[in-house]
């Protein structure tokens, strides 16, 4: 999948697997001692989390036998947009938490969670997947680009699993968070330039010149990336 390309460390990769690739492994895979938190911006890729994104995070952490718990921000959403039109729906006010819920189940390790309840202490690592929730709920970025904040409990738990040294996984538009209240970051939004993709119009080159006037390092990759090439 082209926008869940997460670059991952060396470090993420320890905790997360000791496999060079996603396998299929039940429910008793090689990631069953990880215990991981996914953060949801709601639900649809131009005003909350993308679909695509959520989905396979969440079924290559199962697949594989990690345990994870579901977050989002128990608010109203910046925007709702009709996704068959993309424009804006007037008069449709929509909650971020019981957007993202229609992710799962709703029971068990789906179940959603107030993004204020989550307790760093209690995970190995956190992932953000992608999706213009990012910018507009997570953050003020639509509106204020590089000089945007984040909603005070985004920033916290970005900044507590830092602290502990504790893997982040950012996909899509989601590295922009981390870029803005981490400082001197290494990431990868894939390619810098258009011209560059074999897979037409890359959606995220206007980014990259915004994420180092935050101070990250860019590094340009293939958006698809396997574990083993990560290794390397």
């Amino acid at each position: 999948m082209i926008a869940n390309r997460v670059l991952l460390s060396k470090q993420t990769l320890a905790v997360l697997t000791q496999q060079t690739a996603f396998v299929h492994h039940g429910n008793q895979g090689h990631w069953g001692n990880a215990n991981i938190a996914v953060v949801l911006s709601g639900c649809g890729r131009w005003d909350g989390t993308d679909v695509h994104e959520g989905v396979y995070t969440m079924y290559h952490l199962s697949r594989n036998g990690a345990r994870f718990q579901v977050f989002a921000l128990n608010q109203q959403q910046t925007q709702v947009l009709d996704h068959l039109k993309k424009q804006p729906v007037s008069g449709d006010n929509r909650n971020v938490m019981v957007e993202s819920a229609r992710f799962g189940h709703n029971e068990g390790m789906t179940q959603m969670q107030d993004l204020a309840k989550l307790d760093v202490n209690a995970f190995d690592a956190v992932i953000f997947p992608g999706g213009h929730g990012v910018i507009k709920n997570l953050s003020s970025f639509v509106k204020d680009g590089k000089d945007c904040q984040l909603h005070p409990d985004v920033e916290r738990v970005l900044k507590d699993f830092h602290r502990l040294r504790k893997p982040i996984g950012l996909s899509s538009t989601s590295p922009v968070l981390a870029c803005r209240v981490l400082p001197g970051l290494e990431v990868t939004l894939g390619y810098e330039r258009d011209d560059k993709s074999l897979w037409g119009k890359w959606p995220h080159t206007n980014l990259v010149q915004v994420v180092k006037s935050m101070g990250a390092r860019h590094f340009v990759r293939e958006p698809y990336i396997s574990f083993q090439k990560a290794m390397t």
